[in-house]
């Protein structure tokens, strides 16, 4: 064992020296960071406190030598004295790539790294024995070379290049290059391990997906966990597994922005460990009832301005003699659903809950084969932390019924003599419950997005009946995270269109995810009078718009199924409601026509062709709303008309959202 005693540069040259020989004698695939911890004597804490992975230790390999060369040089030009008889500077006096002067070992990690030929064909040293230089002349070609030297080396490390480790070192440039922007302090983190680590697998193989697998995890991931929450004195109280190789990870307390950070530094320089983000907290978007929800129970169609083809509605109406959703599964991810209200009854398959807080789902339990809406009211103070739907803060709310609202939109029985009509009226809904009191956690989303698609979901029964549309009515704040846009990728590889409302900010939607994310379609909110809902986000993440509704006297709201209880379920009403949450859904129920009419549409072919049919609206007062608004009728008789082109060559996926506009915009959407 070294002695612990040793000075910050003498450790840190240790480290150095032992690395060096083993990246030489191994290669820089094959050494590992535990094969370094014992060569050193030291352990993982000690190297990381110098080091925050590998790759920066092969970094600090080359910059040494490097040093090295501009040293030499250094003494050269000093010796260097043009106008005098002395010792004059020559190409070959000073050190190079492979010449007996320059340190061997220092010589053998550049050149492993950098082809000698790429630096010095154009100028042998041998061709030019007697050239001398000058003092400036030396330091410019000392100051190119090094720079030469680095930037090569370090870059072509980087990139994978060199080495043979293309596939380690851009995913690590992946993950820290899109590293979530740390605002607030944070208890709870998503882990995203790598699939083929060992504790990857004890994740993938646990009994039911949300269970605590801390005990479980290989002694060094649980030692890497443990050590990072005691740096700051907090304790490791749960590592619960999920879906796509994550895990949900619950500090005691809460650590400050500056030690989120810092936390998610030490771990992510852990091996195995792909990326580590503080988890998201979701809410709906568009909880605003601004009318009494115990509505008469009378036939409402007069005022579902949102379905009509006047008053920048979707034109629903003229589609239905086209196609009615039939065949077309929809899965809802919301708060539940009412199971008894009239409107919804035999339009719903089987669904789950997703909920694994008990006391924010109210039903006593965790995850379960019930979706109901069990009321996600609120008393003053309860939901403050969490609210990134609307302003308000610390008023507590009602329950707002808000996944019935939105699955009544997209389907609720339609010339049944009740209430109001949906947008695909044959389409079946698979209700998923993910939002609770207060809402729900991101890590949480990953498996509800999995079942959604037909993912599996450990100690969850695999869902049937695969939804082919996902609406998610729901966000949180800041851009699209990764472990969130992997699920979102991988539901899309699973065949489903997934639609996310924008929110309800007035702001870019850029800000807030699902909305970010890319393969999903961004849904903006629209009035009567075809212009941008005040409250509606806006941005390039927009792809279309729909009716949203607004709280005034010029533009109504949108009318769908609910309960008249302000707390829990009671009486089957309608209410009005207005939010991007509100219109993500006449989207989603748009999608489901077009797909009964065309099954083999694709998520981008779908994009196309909502954006190429889409009603002008009256006025963006953003930049920008999409494309316009979603227009069902075009929209499926475009789709009808359509041949199915069926492809497996995978679509390659911009790594940003690009511009929305009406005419020639590039998809970003990869299905």
């Amino acid at each position: 064992m070294a002695p612990r005693h040793l000075s910050a540069p003498v450790r840190r040259a240790q480290i150095l020296d032992a690395s060096h020989r083993l990246f030489l004698t191994k290669g820089y695939d094959a050494t590992t960071i535990e094969d370094i911890l014992a060569a050193v004597g030291i352990a993982k804490g000690t190297l990381y406190h110098h080091f925050p992975g590998k790759e920066s230790i092969l970094d600090a390999i080359v910059v040494r030598a490097s040093d090295a060369i501009a040293e030499r040089a250094a003494r050269a030009a000093s010796a260097s004295d043009p106008g005098s008889s002395g010792p004059r500077a020559r190409w070959g006096g000073l050190p190079t790539l492979t010449d007996g002067s320059f340190p061997p070992s220092h010589a053998r990690i550049v050149a492993f790294r950098v082809p000698v030929h790429s630096l010095s064909r154009d100028v042998p040293t041998e061709s030019l024995p007697t050239m001398t230089l000058s003092r400036k002349r030396v330091l410019l070609i000392v100051v190119a070379s090094v720079a030469t030297v680095c930037l090569i080396a370090v870059g072509l490390v980087r990139a994978g290049v060199l080495g043979g480790h293309k596939a380690t070192a851009a995913a690590s440039a992946s993950a820290h290059g899109n590293a979530a922007k740390v605002t607030e302090p944070s208890d709870r983190f998503i882990i995203s391990y790598a699939e083929n680590s060992a504790a990857g697998k004890v994740i993938a193989s646990a009994k039911a997906y949300g269970e605590n697998v801390l005990n479980s995890l290989p002694a060094k991931d649980k030692e890497a966990l443990t050590a990072a929450a005691g740096k700051f004195s907090v304790k490791l109280e749960s590592v619960t597994a999920h879906a796509m190789s994550t895990a949900a990870v619950k500090l005691s307390d809460k650590l400050t922005v500056d030690q989120v950070k810092e936390f998610i530094s030490t771990l992510e320089a852990a091996d195995g460990i792909e990326a580590v983000e503080p988890d998201l907290h979701v809410t709906a978007l568009g909880n605003t009832s601004t009318q009494d929800s115990n509505v008469p129970n009378d036939p409402y169609f007069s005022e579902q301005w949102d379905m009509t083809s006047g008053s920048y509605g979707i034109n629903a109406t003229n589609a239905w003699s086209q196609s009615t959703g039939k065949g077309v599964t929809v899965a809802v991810i919301d708060s539940g659903i009412l199971t008894d209200h009239p409107d919804l009854k035999g339009q719903l398959l089987p669904g789950y809950d997703f909920i694994s807080d008990a006391e924010s789902a109210r039903d006593n339990d965790g995850y379960d084969a019930d979706p109901s809406d069990e009321g996600d009211w609120s008393e003053p103070g309860e939901c403050s932390a969490h609210d990134a739907g609307s302003k308000h803060r610390d008023k507590g709310q009602q329950s707002t019924w808000h996944g019935s609202h939105v699955a009544g939109t997209i389907a609720a029985r339609t010339n049944n003599g009740d209430g109001v009509a949906g947008v695909a009226p044959d389409a079946k809904i698979v209700p998923i419950r993910f939002l609770g009191r207060c809402g729900s956690d991101g890590a949480n989303l990953v498996d509800a997005i999995t079942w959604a698609s037909g993912g599996k979901v450990n100690g969850v029964p695999v869902n049937k009946n695969r939804a082919q549309v996902i609406n998610m009515s729901l966000g949180g704040p800041g851009a699209c995270t990764r472990f969130l846009q992997k699920t979102i990728d991988s539901a899309v590889a699973r065949g489903s269109i997934i639609v996310a409302a924008a929110g309800n900010s007035d702001e870019d939607a850029g800000n807030v995810n699902p909305a970010s994310c890319e393969n999903v379609i961004t849904v903006g909110a629209t009035t009567s009078t075809g212009t941008r809902s005040s409250f509606s986000n806006y941005g390039d993440t927009v792809e279309i718009s729909a009716p949203g509704g607004e709280a005034s006297k010029t533009s109504p709201e949108i009318l769908s199924t609910t309960d008249e209880s302000p707390t829990a379920p009671q009486a089957p009403a309608y209410s009005f409601m207005i939010g991007t949450s509100q219109a993500a859904p006449h989207v989603s129920g748009t999608i489901a026509l077009m797909l009964a009419a065309n099954p083999d549409l694709k998520t981008a072919e779908v994009v196309s062709i909502l954006q190429n049919t889409a009603t002008p609206m009256a006025k963006c007062d953003r930049k920008s709303c999409g494309a316009g608004i979603v227009n069902a009728a075009s929209a499926v008789a475009e789709a009808s008309s359509k041949s199915a082109r069926p492809s497996n060559k995978p679509s390659a996926r911009p790594s940003a959202k690009p511009s929305a506009t009406s005419g020639g915009r590039t998809l970003r959407l990869g299905n």
